[in-house]
């Protein structure tokens, strides 16, 4: 049987300005920080002034707050639309420690990539993340997104030079699985 993909109690919405305060705090943990390789220190006011960014029409960016019942645990963001190649960049994050390693961020990529593929019609989504991230690059696997490749120490953890791997899942490998997982079998 194929992983659980879908819990009654996720849901996907709009980040919105009210969101800004627990992504701020997430921002402040190293297990978040290092994971999402941030570079400037995080501060409240950049936090608003992204999410305001990420509002405007045409800017490119799909920012869902993953709600488990109604609290905020992490965020999922399709961002680098390319709309000649019909691709988007996915990124999550569970801010929430007691969340983490309980299948919210499968479920919540799951649901980030019906979106982009029913909803926004992209031929593809792409992914990195770093080597040493093996959880994140297990579920990903698990989801159907493939390794496309490898750039030798791209990613700086803790100040130790890491690889970038780059993943992606086509729009048809996705709804494959879909048709699949609806009819019980495992792929």
């Amino acid at each position: 049987m194929a992983p659980r993909t879908r819990r009654s109690d996720l849901r996907l919405c709009p980040i919105m300005p009210a969101h800004a305060p627990a992504m701020f705090r997430w921002m402040k943990d190293p297990a978040v920080r290092l994971g999402v390789g941030i570079r400037t220190e995080a501060s409240l006011e950049r936090t608003l002034e992204w999410i305001a960014q990420a509002r405007l029409p045409g800017s490119g960016v799909w920012g869902f707050a993953i709600l488990v019942g109604e609290r905020h645990v992490g965020n999922v963001v399709l961002d680098r639309f390319d709309g000649h190649l019909s691709t988007a960049r996915l990124s999550i994050y569970i801010g929430e420690p007691d969340e983490r390693g309980r299948g919210v961020g499968r479920c919540a990529v799951r649901e980030a990539l019906a979106h982009a593929f029913d909803s926004l019609k992209l031929f593809k989504v792409w992914l990195t993340v770093h080597d040493e991230n093996v959880a994140a690059r297990r579920t990903y696997l698990s989801l159907g997104f493939q390794e496309e490749g490898r750039l030798r120490g791209e990613f700086l953890l803790e100040g130790r030079r890491v690889d970038a791997i780059y993943m992606g899942i086509l729009a048809e490998e996705f709804v494959t699985r879909e048709q699949l997982a609806a009819r019980g079998e495992a792929r």
